[in-house]
């Protein structure tokens, strides 16, 4: 088994880009997968939606859809996007990560029914209840799932976050998402990723091929 860390964050554009690679990734037994959030907009980083970042927010996803087919649609640029009062913020999505993996829930799956409701349904990742109802959907009981996101707000959240920027800085990556196999001598290897955003197949080649090279 090949420890596979995926350094992300919910809000980030480029690691829904980055989804399906993700899930190509589920299908070999023999990767686990840790993922670290690194708080993208989190801190002093968290803001309101400025008609500027609007603008780069509109271009990026214009270019991950022409690369990937991953979908923004109009009803996530309507409720989610023109909202003017929209805060950009990275440390709910984050709690609920942590709380629905403390619960027994693939934090994995917490990610991507979380990306999907942002991004195609319009649903914000910043909405606790719409949290506890993806929650809810993976097997977690609503109640369960508020009682951990209370335990995990605030210290356990920034913890977690400057955990995951020390894995960034560790394995050599300059933002997110980073994707790097763990070598059994400590080392790591950084994924390529960027060449293969829609080709699943070819990235599974290139990962059986790496994972040769470190075995």
């Amino acid at each position: 088994m090949k420890t596979l860390h995926y350094i992300m964050d919910p809000q980030c554009g480029w690691c829904y880009a980055v989804a399906p690679l993700i899930d190509a990734l589920t299908q070999l037994t023999n990767v686990d997968i840790k993922i670290y959030a690194g708080g993208l907009f989190s801190g002093v980083r968290k803001r309101q939606l400025s008609a500027a970042s609007h603008q780069q927010i509109v271009a990026m996803d214009k270019k991950i859809t022409a690369l990937t087919g991953q979908v923004f649609s109009h009803t996530y640029y309507t409720t989610i996007l023109e909202d003017k009062l929209r805060i950009l913020d990275s440390d709910t999505p984050i709690t609920a990560l942590l709380a629905a993996e403390s619960l027994g829930l693939n934090p994995l799956a917490m990610l991507q029914k979380m990306q999907i409701a942002q991004f195609v349904q319009g649903r914000s990742q910043s909405d606790v209840p719409n949290l506890a109802n993806i929650a809810n959907e993976l097997g977690a009981s609503t109640l369960d799932f508020l009682n951990a996101f209370d335990l995990f707000s605030g210290e356990k959240t920034q913890q977690h976050i400057n955990k995951a920027r020390h894995m960034l800085e560790t394995v050599g990556g300059g933002g997110f998402p980073t994707l790097a196999f763990e070598h059994s001598n400590g080392a790591f290897i950084k994924l390529d990723h960027h060449h293969y955003y829609g080709q699943s197949v070819k990235w599974l080649a290139y990962i059986k091929q790496t994972l040769n090279s470190i075995d």
